[in-house]
């Protein structure tokens, strides 16, 4: 840990930096359309340093607090996600993909294909479904217009 670096440093690190399935999109940009409420906050916990992100979202229609913690690698230029709460309920990977789509959805970008649904069964999560479920939605909605 470079005792050196600010915390300014650090959270600017999160916001203009990109996930890797959201490529071309800066998280910071993402997280002000999507969250109400932002706030980060650095801290460190013996040589680790952790930058938590707290934002207040819509969760099944229902206001929710979600905090996305992130590692900040030893190199202080790369980051991982280390854990994602939403009301203090430690998220799954798949209910993480899942927000980070929706985020993405909201902020207009589009999560590349990956492997890291294997845990999925069937397809059974958002980030496997969200492409055929928004068509179907959409067709849809276009069927019931036309009905009337």
């Amino acid at each position: 840990m470079n005792e050196n670096v600010t915390d300014d440093k650090y959270i600017g690190l999160i916001c203009n930096g990109e996930f890797n399935a959201i490529p071309d999109f800066k998280i910071g940009e993402l997280f002000e359309s999507f969250f109400d409420n932002i706030n980060y906050n650095v801290f460190k916990e013996q040589e680790q340093v952790y930058v938590d992100f707290t934002g207040e979202a819509m969760c099944d229609d229902n206001p929710c607090i979600v905090i996305i913690r992130f590692k900040i690698e030893d190199n202080i230029e790369d980051f991982e996600i280390s854990e994602i709460k939403v009301d203090g309920e430690v998220l799954s990977e798949c209910e993480t993909l899942d927000l980070l789509e929706d985020i993405a959805y909201i902020g207009g970008a589009v999560m590349e294909e990956n492997d890291y649904c294997d845990g999925c069964v069937d397809g059974d999560c958002l980030h496997c479904s969200f492409e055929m479920d928004d068509f179907k939605e959409d067709e849809l909605d276009e069927d019931d217009e036309d009905d009337e």
